[in-house]
């Protein structure tokens, strides 16, 4: 029991100096080293902790974060607490963003393993998915009931409901999983869903992969050629006044 509270007393400690850091002024912020991008840090409008059962909980403008991966929320919990491992939930307002998409939800539970930000389920009605693409300026996005995120492997899984596009065309499926770094999607894989797909898939530009849009303006038509004048009549020979 007395060193499960030391390593909660060092953890809070750690957490406070966040906390403490985060408020600083401009001018304090500029001369500190920056954290190390393989650190996890945290900060809140308000932090406790209860050392017997290893939970923290925090409150207002929460914001955990590791290298350009963070999750913002307006509440959160830390549940089995330790040096390299925890278990997160967040509540209201959740958004969470890494360098390739974001995700927009009510609710979403994480989990730190070996001193990383490994993997996250988010729900809503409903949670939102977005991806900056790599190959152009499109957008992928997706809606659903529930969501899973796995950082490590790059791979997204939508479920219950799920609305998808890449941009221009659109899918509606049970299940929806899409690697994020090969840019790729499987809808309703291997038969596992009792439902069937339904999608739109829209034409495309010649030139650029684009879908087609209406002409600006209609061709001119060919005109008929002009015809020429008729000669004129022939004045009678021996024609007098």
């Amino acid at each position: 029991m007395a060193a499960s509270a030391l390593r909660s007393l060092a953890l809070l400690t750690g957490l406070c100096a966040c906390v403490c850091a985060s408020l600083a002024s401009p001018a304090q912020a500029a001369v500190e080293t920056p954290a190390d991008e393989r650190s996890v840090t945290m900060s809140a409008d308000v932090l406790s902790s209860d050392f017997r059962s290893d939970t923290i909980e925090l409150q207002g403008n929460v914001r955990v974060a590791q290298g350009p991966m963070s999750i913002q929320s307006q509440q959160a919990t830390a549940r089995n607490v330790g040096p390299d491992t925890s278990e997160w939930t967040f509540r209201d307002d959740v958004r969470i963003r890494t360098a390739q998409a974001d995700m927009l939800a009510q609710t979403a539970s994480a989990s730190i393993v070996g001193g990383q930000i490994a993997a996250a389920r988010v729900t809503g009605t409903p949670a939102e998915f977005e991806q900056r693409l790599d190959s152009g300026d499109g957008r992928v996005r997706g809606r659903a009931a529930v969501i899973d995120y796995d950082f490590l492997a790059g791979v997204v899984r939508l479920e219950n409901d799920v609305w998808f596009t890449n941009g221009t065309d659109e899918f509606r499926g049970d299940v929806v999983i899409y690697d994020v770094r090969g840019e790729r999607v499987q809808i309703n894989p291997d038969g596992q869903s009792g439902g069937r797909v339904r999608g739109v898939i829209r034409p495309r530009d010649r030139t650029n992969g684009a879908p087609d849009s209406a002409p600006d303006s209609v061709a001119p038509q060919p005109q008929a050629p002009a015809q020429a004048d008729p000669p004129p009549p022939e004045r009678p020979d021996g024609g007098g006044a």
